[in-house]
């Protein structure tokens, strides 16, 4: 039986705002603690580097790591730390589909496949902003820091 490629969808689905599928180049990641101040990243470092996917379909990737990582971080800076494996690692990765709803200016990641298992399910709204090639997402955690990762589109 000879393998067809369907055609791709003449639309997106709803919810999958047009401008924002594309391959996204990390170019900056800040984390600011609740007063405002920056500080380094304990996971990805003072610049890692990423790639962040949206597909017209509405499946999405993202993929950072730690700039110049060679091995893990064998003893993390803060001690509690040494059983977090995404700062002992210094990589994240996951994939899903997302869901944009302009109106409230928030992308939603729905987390189908992660390198973290406690992270399979989950449902992640970022707060966006797209200024031209220039796509910014926010997201606190729970930790009460809020972390700003601003990409390029490549072309």
């Amino acid at each position: 039986v000879p393998f067809h490629l369907q055609p791709p969808p003449t639309r997106p689905p709803t919810g999958v705002a047009p401008p924002i599928p594309g391959i996204w180049q990390l170019m900056t990641r800040t984390v600011t603690r609740p007063d405002g101040t920056a500080i380094v990243d304990p996971v990805l470092g003072e610049k890692p580097s990423g790639r962040l996917v949206y597909d017209p379909g509405g499946a999405m990737m993202l993929q950072m790591m730690r700039t110049g990582r060679k091995q893990a971080i064998s003893t993390p800076a803060n001690p509690k730390d040494a059983s977090n494996a995404r700062v002992s690692l210094g990589y994240d990765s996951y994939f899903g589909r997302y869901t944009v709803d302009e109106k409230a200016g928030t992308v939603t990641h729905h987390v189908e496949g992660s390198l973290f298992p406690e992270d399979l399910g989950d449902d992640w709204v970022r707060p966006f902003t797209l200024n031209g090639d220039t796509l910014t997402l926010r997201l606190t955690g729970e930790d009460g820091l809020t972390r700003t990762l601003v990409f390029q589109r490549m072309r």
